[in-house]
């Protein structure tokens, strides 16, 4: 690792990072720029940090079965394009769970959720 002036891919903000490669060290610097598209690269980081921890490698760590990789593909697609606040929320049923993510108030919530039920029906 060495210092390299970094530059934030949206605004041009510099900064001096340790890093590895130029490409590393810009983004670096856009995650830590302050500037909208800044905030953005580093809000859709943080969801495709909570998918990992529910649907995708890190999921069996807390209790939930990964999906495939073309369908997390495709969900961390929908969640990009709630942080990017083209689509409010949407809902998924994965196998007996739900995988909400919704976006209000500029907070975006992402939750996996199972039901256990219990009972039956008796005749007269």
């Amino acid at each position: 690792m060495q210092e390299m002036l970094g530059t934030c891919m949206y605004c041009g903000q510099t900064k001096i990072v340790k890093a590895q490669t130029q490409s590393e060290a810009n983004e670096m610097t856009t995650l830590d720029c302050s500037c909208p598209g800044g905030e953005m690269v580093r809000r859709k980081k943080q969801v495709e940090d909570q998918l990992d921890q529910l649907i995708g490698e890190l999921a069996p760590d807390n209790g939930w079965d990964a999906v495939k990789p073309e369908v997390y593909r495709t969900i961390s697609e929908l969640a990009a394009k709630i942080s990017e606040g083209e689509i409010t929320s949407c809902t998924i049923r994965i196998d007996e769970t739900n995988l909400r993510i919704t976006r209000t108030k500029g907070r975006i919530n992402i939750e996996r959720s199972k039901t256990i039920r219990q009972g039956g029906s008796i005749e007269k």
